[in-house]
């Protein structure tokens, strides 16, 4: 029985949801523990892409049982509609009743924060992520589980309501929201997902003491944890070991490998210090060959050299047992490839660890340490040849971080990957 973990290493978009549907192929259940449709994950499975925003990355295979778990955020109109772009393509899902619900307020919400920081803004998706996980910490949230009674979905609608129209007036967002028509709309979700919404961490658990194999996916990445991230240019959740451990509802000890997900090179979505960030051609070749837009805003990514001093900290707080190193061929037919090893300050001075001070960050340059290219003529997926250039990079990686690299991704699809 193994119990694996699969994290960003990075900020988001690492290319976790490859690495998900991956091994999920001896995976008896597979589960997504936080975030919302904030995520994306794409999904390539005999040359047909698959997008996906809430539905975990097992969903594609039908002798797995993909849960979504208690530390998600959901928008039920969301689930629904990749639940029918899927159609008779998914396995089997559920979904923990104790997954707080997104309602319409939320996302609308969510615009008007944004707009009223100015030129301070995050960055958000505009998915009514964060106002979910507010109401959720201010305890006057909707749980999935209460929309399968109405009485208790008109007593939290009276709560949550009143505040979250206030907040709307605030920001000068006219809204046409009333318990009544709330109530319309929660019971539809009701009709068409109740059968799915159970105690999704009593099932888990269930699985384990079987000697099933679990897999817990997590969204976004470390460096955007709530906790942890470049605050306040974070996610509402925790994208860690531990957050996926409460987020899918179960005892940390169970975890017997952590997986963490890094891009051959660096990527960031909205605003934030970024050190290696590549402002000339070499990034621009790097955003249009990876096609680094965003999956959910489309949104184009800022891209740059690969990073060790972040992969350090989150190996610190996740306890990463293995590496899975993504689009390593998008670097090739490269002349040189650069790795950021440590910093130096604005005094001149060399750090090694990451600083939680953004201003202090911002000032901050990489010291490089500069690998040969490697030509993708050498390259043989079937046979498991990368050229010796690779070889290199990647064990300088692995050596440096003290974590060996288990997953060597060469392109989208699930036959152009190679086991180390």
């Amino acid at each position: 029985m193994k119990v694996t973990t699969i994290i960003g290493a990075q900020w988001g978009d690492e290319g976790k949801g490859k690495v998900t549907d991956y091994l999920a192929d001896d995976s008896k259940v597979v589960a997504r523990s936080q975030g919302g449709n904030n995520a994306g994950h794409t999904i390539v499975v005999d040359g047909k892409k698959h997008k996906l925003h809430l539905l975990p990355s097992g969903i594609l295979r039908k002798d797995v049982v993909s849960v979504i778990g208690n530390g998600v955020v959901v928008n039920p109109d969301v689930l629904l509609k990749e639940l029918d772009n899927l159609e008779s393509e998914r396995g089997q899902l559920l979904i923990s009743d104790r997954a707080h619900v997104i309602m319409p307020y939320h996302k609308l919400l969510d615009g008007g924060e944004e707009s009223s920081k100015g030129k301070s803004m995050i960055g958000t998706t505009g998915n009514g992520i964060g106002p979910c996980y507010s109401d959720k910490a201010s305890r006057i949230g909707i749980r999935m589980g209460d929309l399968l009674d109405d009485d208790t979905i008109i007593e939290r609608l009276e709560k949550a309501l009143p505040r979250n129209q206030a907040l709307l007036d605030h920001y000068g967002a006219p809204n046409d929201f009333t318990i009544d028509n709330l109530l319309v709309l929660c019971r539809k979700w009701r009709d068409k997902l109740g059968e799915y919404i159970t105690d999704t961490s009593l099932l888990i658990s269930k699985h384990i003491a079987s000697g099933d194999n679990i897999l817990l996916e997590g969204a976004q990445g470390v460096h955007i944890d709530i906790e942890y991230g470049t605050y306040p240019f974070v996610t509402s959740s925790s994208p860690t070991t531990a957050g996926a451990a409460l987020g899918s509802g179960i005892a940390p000890s169970k975890i017997t490998d952590v997986v963490g997900v890094t891009k051959a090179y660096l990527t960031r979505v909205g605003s934030g210090p970024f050190p290696t960030e590549l402002e000339d051609t070499v990034g621009e070749m790097i955003r249009e060959k990876g096609q680094e837009f965003g999956t959910t805003t489309g949104r184009p990514r800022r891209c740059g050299w690969l990073d060790l001093v972040m992969l350090e900290l989150s190996n610190r707080i996740c306890g990463f047992t293995s590496l899975a190193i993504m689009k390593l061929d998008i670097l090739s037919d490269m002349e040189e490839i650069k790795v950021c090893v440590a910093y130096e300050d604005h005094t001149g001075s060399q750090i090694n660890h990451f600083p939680s001070s953004l201003s202090y960050l911002a000032k901050c340059k990489p010291v490089y340490k500069t690998f040969s290219g490697w030509s993708s003529s050498d390259i043989d997926i079937p046979k498991g040849i990368i050229p010796d250039e690779m070889k290199t990079f990647l064990s300088f990686v692995s050596e440096k971080l003290s974590i060996p690299i288990s997953i060597v991704s060469l392109g989208p699809g699930r036959d152009e990957t190679i086991i180390l």
